[in-house]
């Protein structure tokens, strides 16, 4: 599931932008400072930013100076009433991918997300299995609002399956990329690791070839 934050000072405004983003299924964290926007961004991984430039605490201008001088590249589009190009050029210039100027069309910003997500991100980044979403990119599963914690070795696992989805994967192959070097591999522990992911995915989601190896369903 995309995860966007918002940072948006106007209470009301804020609200409808979470009900109406959520309501065409993404995952919504709301602020209403630009501090506590910050402090979120540092806490947690977004696929998108939607930012006030007017916030108390931190403006939005210096918000994305800080997380791009601090390696975040999360797309960000400012929701802003300012006209003049002085502001706008700076807002490009901190980084920002886009501009909406309010008041906002929820629809034209709803294609204006689409389009950037879909710049900013391999198609394959976020897979869906079944009631489930993995990000390839970040490494969470996640079901609803949800974020699952899974162990290293089913991470790895999950994403050996991910990367060839459709194709069957051979044991070897799979024991090779998921055990260390000094570690001992093994049929029965390979089984285990895969009925755990079934347990989680449904069991429908991953196919054993029997003799062969495993596939992530298409």
């Amino acid at each position: 599931m995309i995860k966007i934050l918002i940072a948006e000072d106007d209470r009301l405004f804020a609200q409808t932008l979470e009900d109406f983003l959520s309501e065409e299924g993404f995952s919504v964290d709301l602020c209403h400072s630009g501090t506590e926007a910050e402090e979120c961004c540092y806490e947690r991984n977004y696929h998108l930013l939607l930012l006030d430039i007017n916030m108390p605490g931190l403006n939005g201008l210096q918000l994305l100076k800080n997380l791009r001088e601090n390696a975040d590249t999360t797309p960000a589009i400012y929701l802003t009433s300012y006209q003049d190009k002085e502001t706008l050029l700076e807002g490009y210039t901190r980084g920002a991918d886009d501009f909406l100027k309010k008041p906002v069309d929820l629809d034209e910003l709803l294609v204006r997300i689409n389009a950037l997500i879909r710049r900013s991100y391999k198609t394959d980044d976020i897979i869906t299995i079944g009631a489930f979403s993995y990000d390839m990119r970040q490494k969470i599963l996640i079901k609803g609002q949800q974020q699952i914690s899974l162990s290293k070795k089913l991470h790895t696992l999950l994403e050996i399956l991910a990367h060839k989805r459709g194709e069957v994967i051979s044991k070897e192959e799979i024991k090779s990329s998921l055990w260390e070097w000094n570690e001992n591999p093994s049929d029965g522990a390979l089984r285990v690791y895969i009925n755990e992911l079934k347990k989680l995915l449904g069991k429908e989601c991953i196919e054993n070839i029997k003799g062969i190896g495993y596939r992530l369903a298409e």
